[in-house]
């Protein structure tokens, strides 16, 4: 990990060094804090953000969109910036005051259906964004947590996948009563902190271990009515891929699970993501540390709702997309506690 920090403090952008010593290295003076959060607020795509918010700091588009609320605050979260900044403090401010009316876009009836069915829809989505910034103590994230830790729970009642789905109009379905985790899930254990205590650990390390036996999983739909829903199911299809066989898409797939994963602390205790965390410095070691892979797809780049891992300005020079792919690495290196 020493020649990964070296190179990414000596070469990558404002966000990436700030988060290197403010979250791995825990080692940044005031001064130091002050100036990278300065330079970091310049940052083209956080300004053009900010300049969408309106006299509440909402920004008029919908919730679920790659231009809204909830791609605003995961990028400006990603980017380094606190939740204390002024600009997204009155967008989280906005998004808790807002409570059940929040989401007038495309997610509102269909966020509010998975959210009564079990799987997760508007208000999951919104206490996961509040989980970016940092922010747990709040007793409607604190129910989601629940929830979440709930469908997990379910996971380990499931020998196989035929068991919990049937068929409808040539499409798989859940059957009814079934829970099942979504990314937005994962996400919000992954960037919380209250719910760690030694069983629970071990119910989620357990039901990892499940999805992994169930993979590949089949894209699965909820029904209600006659309407068929997709769950945000991005990225929760195969949790145990050749990654010999891997595409570009498939590369940025596997580094934000892999990095939620290590985050949940799951790593160490199972095997087979192990493997892939050994696949992964390997790369590394055969290139002095650092990500050199030539990988170029729009999911690393293109911030959304589900996309976007980039963090330099850009990838038209390799360097930039090195300092980026490097520092994921560096993130999975570090929470999967392995190295």
């Amino acid at each position: 990990m020493n020649k990964a920090i070296e190179f990414l403090l000596d070469n990558a952008c404002s966000s990436i060094k700030y988060r290197i010593k403010k979250e791995i290295l825990n080692d940044i003076d005031s001064y130091e804090e002050e100036k990278l959060q300065s330079q970091i607020l310049e940052d083209k795509l956080i300004r053009e953000f900010i300049a969408k918010q309106n006299s509440d700091g909402w920004i008029d588009e919908d919730f679920h969109s790659e231009k809204g609320i909830e791609t605003a605050i995961r990028v400006l979260s990603e980017k380094g910036v606190l939740s204390e900044q002024f600009p997204i403090q009155k967008m989280l401010n906005e998004l808790e005051r807002r409570e059940d009316t929040f989401d007038k876009g495309c997610l509102f009836n269909v966020g509010k259906i998975l959210d009564e069915k079990g799987f997760g829809g508007s208000q999951l989505i919104r206490s996961t964004i509040f989980a970016y910034a940092g922010i747990e103590n709040k007793d409607f994230i604190k129910e989601q947590i629940e929830n979440a830790l709930d469908k997990f729970k379910f996971i380990l009642s499931v020998d196989k996948i035929q068991d919990i789905t049937e068929e409808y109009k040539s499409k798989l379905i859940f059957k009814n009563e079934v829970k099942w985790p979504s990314i937005y899930d994962l996400r919000l254990l992954a960037f919380t902190k209250t719910w760690r205590s030694k069983e629970n650990e071990k119910i989620i390390t357990s039901s990892i271990g499940q999805l992994i036996k169930l993979s590949p999983i089949s894209d699965i739909l909820v029904l209600k009515g006659h309407q068929l829903i997709a769950p945000a199911s991005f990225c929760m299809h195969d949790f145990y891929q050749d990654m010999n066989t891997f595409k570009d898409k498939d590369w940025m797939m596997w580094f934000h699970r892999m990095e939620l994963l290590s985050r949940l602390g799951v790593v160490k205790h199972i095997e087979e993501l192990k493997v892939q965390v050994d696949f992964l410095v390997n790369n590394l070691d055969e290139n002095d540390g650092i990500f050199k892979k030539k990988l170029n797809h729009y999911y690393f780049t293109k911030w959304g709702t589900y996309t976007g891992l980039a963090l330099e300005k850009d990838w038209r020079t390799e360097e930039r997309r090195m300092c980026d792919l490097t520092f994921r690495s560096l993130l999975i290196l570090y929470y999967s506690e392995i190295y």
